[in-house]
């Protein structure tokens, strides 16, 4: 059941690449040490859940057992950017994973933004180079621009959690649309582009690639992100973000985006 999961365009019989040698190259760890409901984070540390639960290591610095209300949930840190976090997802479909909240942090694309806000992606546009080698065509077509999508039943159970609990400790919450680029020094130039063509409101560096691999292995995913930078306000991530908003930006990870995640699990 776990093989049927992975494409079979990927050919992996063919390089004698088992579901269970997938899983333990690009994870570090047996398949069955992954619980069915898991949180992917790029590069946020696993004690950003450490306030609310039982933080238990099972890989140092990457795979993390969370126990919630008696449940055990799994942390992954896939790296920053698309093909890390690409292959990280695919790896999953080989092992007891069922469901994936992504987690991260997301530049504002709105002078109305705060650093430390939460914003919900509806949708990712794909900007990145690892979505175009998901497709079983030997010369993919260029996917730049293209929409990639959560899956809409976990969205929304999470949008509906996210909105109480931003109502409730009166955080910002944006939803909307964000752009999955490649760089972060080259993005500057085009952010007014991917904001007006694309009606963007944030830019990050991972969900197209997440929601389009999850997709193709069949495992349900949404994300919440968490401002870190403001470029229309000149609060980039190089320079103009006081120590204030950092540390605002803290708290509300720790203590409401990091409930509200876990919240979500329980029920999915």
């Amino acid at each position: 059941m776990i093989k049927k999961q992975i494409p079979e365009f990927f050919q992996l019989d063919r390089y004698q690449i088992s579901p269970k040698v997938l899983a333990q190259s690009a994870l570090h760890c047996d398949p069955e040490e992954i619980h069915a409901r898991v949180i992917i984070m790029p590069n946020w540390r696993a004690d950003i859940f450490s306030l609310l639960a039982d933080v238990q290591v099972v890989v140092e610095n990457q795979i993390y057992t969370l126990v919630y209300q008696e449940q055990k949930f799994s942390v992954i840190r896939s790296g920053i950017g698309a093909p890390q976090t690409g292959d990280t997802i695919l790896a999953l479909a080989a092992t007891p994973c069922e469901v994936i909240l992504f987690t991260g942090s997301v530049g504002g694309l709105r002078p109305g933004m705060s650093i430390g806000d939460l914003v919900l992606p509806t949708t990712s546009i794909i900007g990145d180079g690892f979505t175009r080698y998901l497709d079983p065509t030997i010369q993919p077509n260029d996917l730049f621009g293209q929409s990639s999508m959560p899956d809409q039943s976990v969205f929304e159970l999470l949008r509906n959690h996210t909105i109480s609990a931003c109502s409730k400790e009166q955080v910002a919450l944006h939803e909307g649309i964000v752009f999955s680029t490649d760089s972060i020094v080259a993005q500057f130039f085009r952010l007014e582009d991917w904001s007006s063509r694309y009606n963007c409101i944030g830019v990050e560096m991972e969900t197209a690639a997440a929601f389009r691999a999850a997709s193709l292995v069949g495992i349900p995913i949404a994300a919440l992100l968490q401002i870190s930078d403001v470029p229309v306000l000149s609060k980039s991530l190089f320079s103009g973000r006081t120590i204030e908003e950092r540390d605002r930006r803290t708290v509300i990870r720790q203590t409401i985006l990091a409930r509200i995640l876990l919240d979500t699990l329980v029920l999915l």
